[in-house]
This record gives C-alpha cells, structure tokens and sequence, in this order.
C-alpha cells in the first residue's frame, strides 16, 4: 500500500511488530508500555505526522487494544493512520487549576525512579495538564492503576512534567525504565521495511550526485543546498529527520553545522552528508569533494578511508560484535601509520526518524569500540570512514548497508573514488 493519507504497511506487519515487543514485555514481567518515541509510535500504530511537538502517548498492553493520547485535533490523522487503536484526544488547556482538584505530591517519589531521598525536596508545583490528565485516565479505564509499567525516560519527547504527573497520577503503579524494549525489536527491519530502506538509498544516491554536479568554484553553498532538496523530492522522497550537511572549509569543524551564506573558493573542501527518506525511513551516504584542483595527498588518504571502509563492511555479518566492526575499520589506520587517529564509532544504526535525527531520538547505537552488541540479519547501518587532520590527507566516506545472511550489502552507490569539482 502507498496511499499517502494511510498506513503502508498491512495489519499483519503491525501485529508481527507488536507481538514481538510484547514477548519482550513478558519477559521484564511488564503489564504495559508508556512509549513517547515518535519513531516507536509510527512503528507500532502506522502514526505518521508532525504533531509530536506535543504530548502524544502509547500505551501498550500486554494484552488488548492499545491506546493512543495525543491533542484532540489529530482525530482525523489517527482515524486515517492508525484505526485499530483507541484514541484519546485532549483539549489544550491545563485542567483543573491549584487547589481545586490538584493530585499529592509525593516528595520521595522522583524522576530516579522511586530511590529515596534524605531529605524532602523543594520542587515546583507541576499543574497537572490536560494530557497527563487523559493519560491517566486512560491507564485507570485499562486496569492498569496498579499495573507494572515501563515508561520511555530516555526519550526526548517526554518531558519532565508530564511523566512526574503520570506517575504522581497513578501512584499505586509499579513504574520501570522501559529503556530499548521496543528499539531492540525495531533495529530489525523486515523485508517490507528494508523494500522501503532501499528506496530511501536510491533517493540519496540522486541527492548526492546532484550535490557533487552542483558544486564549483563560486558556487553558495546554499545553491547546492537547494539541489539537494529538488533531487530529494523529485524522486519520491519526503523531508528527512535532519538536514543534509552541506559544509565547506570555513564551518568544516562544525559537526552538526550546515550551509552558510558563502561561496566555495578554490581550494575550498566540501563536506556533504545527507539522507534520503521514503516513509520515515532512512538511508545516509557522505562524500567530500575538493574544490578547483586535487591535493596531492587526496589519492592516498582517499585509498586508506576507502580500505578500512571495505575491511568494516567486510567482517559484518550475522554474529559479529559491533566492537569487531570498529577494530577492523581502526586496524586499517594503524598499518597505514595512523595509529593515533581513531573515531567515536565507524557507523550506527539506521532506519526510522523523525526530525531532529534520522537515527531516532538519543544517542545513536553505533559500531564502536568494545561494543557487545551483536549483529543480526535484517539490521541497517549508516557505515563510515573519515580521516580530517589525520596529517595524511583529508577523505571522506559514508554509506547506507544492511547486515544480510551472507554479510554486507551496499544499498548506496555513488563513487568513492576522489571527488573533484
């Protein structure tokens, strides 16, 4: 199904999905999730629009319909996108004022998850909100007033006011972190998922080759920019969950910057990172392009990025520790006498995102050193391999892979050879 108004995926993949976070459930002995992701929310109900800026919520039963809290104005978007959930609508507003029905604070009970303090704590007074109100509500309508409950914490989309109502609101709960319950099920795409992964990394083939085309001595960087963007909806794809990084010399150091108001000079690098997008799912590739004429160096550092770029994707498989992955991209460095040069990670998994990441809420889950986690098929990886100021050269590489029964398949495919406009 491609109807932009609905759910893509059939109602068989939404309950595979969640089944399997349910079993998850089971085992922590958990009667029902909170969620606030919008990544996990989309995952498991087909909720797919901007309106997360406010509060909107998930609760997942153990058993039975899950409910969904979001403002009330979203009724038509959840009928459309989400019709097997109970939705609960809220009006804008705090209700009721100080005083008049206010819940108990409890000054023991915090955010560190119900540890005891010393001593009472001053804390401002939290109203409670029409969303906490409506939530807890909810839980109480689902018999989960005295339930065990995971909550998301670690999302960014839960702020401190409404999870502290929530839990003020239904006191008697046993509350747990929730914490990767739902991710550790979502890191694994299925075949209609890595159908749409794929499609994302044709889009961002054409974004990328229509930055390079559009770069050149002279040339604002915001012209290059505004390829991107005609290249990223001109094949079917949608606005990613970050801007595409379009970076030259003056602002290269800026990790997380993008495109300023300025010419490329020559001699000028230009560092380009981007993802296309189809359906919220993502895949990132990065190149960087020399401007006006090739260093020396270029060929050379080029060759050491691109060698430990193939020895990474080379021991992933099924199996692998994350932590391998990494040594085999840092083992690369160190033959070519960069043994001082290493990296926070070499890659990190990819696949749902929302505005402000294409790699979900959070720290990313990456390919770094001495990590345990292990490797399984139907995993999606943002694989990369750079070398800024390493003394040998400047080179570039990023592309989106999937960790498939045999090893490593590249789903981008733009030339990773020297890069000169």
């Amino acid at each position: 199904m491609d109807n932009i108004s609905g759910r893509y995926f059939d109602d068989a993949e939404y309950q595979r999905r969640r089944q399997q976070v349910r079993e998850g459930m089971t085992a922590r002995g958990l009667d029902a999730c909170l969620i606030a992701s919008p990544e996990n929310i989309y995952y498991l109900t087909g909720l797919d629009h901007q309106g997360y800026f406010a509060c909107q919520l998930l609760i997942l039963p153990s058993d039975g319909q899950p409910v969904l809290i979001t403002r009330a104005m979203e009724k038509a978007t959840v009928r459309d996108q989400a019709p097997d959930v109970l939705h609960v609508g809220y009006a804008d507003g705090t209700e009721p004022a100080p005083g008049d029905a206010a819940p108990v604070i409890d000054d023991t009970w915090s955010l560190t998850m119900g540890t005891p303090t010393r001593e009472p704590r001053r804390r401002p007074y939290l109203m409670p909100s029409a969303a906490v109100r409506e939530t807890v509500r909810a839980l109480e309508d689902a018999g989960l007033a005295k339930a065990v409950i995971g909550i998301d914490m670690n999302s960014t989309f839960l702020p401190y006011s409404i999870a502290e109502g929530i839990m003020n609101g239904v006191p008697d709960a046993d509350w747990q972190q929730l914490e990767s319950l739902v991710d550790d099920v979502r890191v694994l795409q299925s075949p209609a998922e890595l159908e749409l992964t794929r499609r994302a990394a044709a889009i961002s083939d054409s974004m990328m080759l229509s930055a390079i085309a559009a770069a050149g001595v002279g040339i604002n960087d915001r012209e290059i920019m505004a390829a991107i963007y005609d290249a990223m909806f001109r094949r079917g794809g949608t606005y990613p969950g970050f801007v595409p990084l379009v970076r030259s010399t003056g602002n290269l150091a800026h990790e997380h910057g993008t495109w300023e108001d300025r010419a490329l000079q020559q001699g000028d690098l230009l560092f380009l990172e981007m993802a296309g997008c189809a359906r919220r799912y993502h895949a990132p590739i990065g190149r960087l392009v020399f401007i006006g004429h090739e260093p020396p160096e270029a060929k050379q550092a080029n060759d050491i990025c691109r060698d430990a770029m193939m020895a990474a994707a080379d021991t992933i498989r099924p199996g692998v520790l994350a932590g391998d992955v990494y040594e085999a991209w840092q083992a690369v460095l160190d033959r070519s006498g960069l043994s001082h040069y290493s990296r926070h990670h070499c890659g990190y998994s990819i696949g749902i995102g929302y505005p402000p990441s294409w790699s979900g809420s959070g720290v990313p889950v990456g390919l770094r050193r001495n990590s345990q986690m292990r490797l399984r098929e139907g995993m999606t990886f943002h694989l990369m391999s750079w070398l800024l100021g390493s003394g040998q050269g400047d080179a570039f590489l990023s592309d989106t892979v999937e960790v498939t029964p045999h090893g490593c398949e590249f789903l981008t495919s733009v030339g990773r050879g020297v890069l000169v406009r």
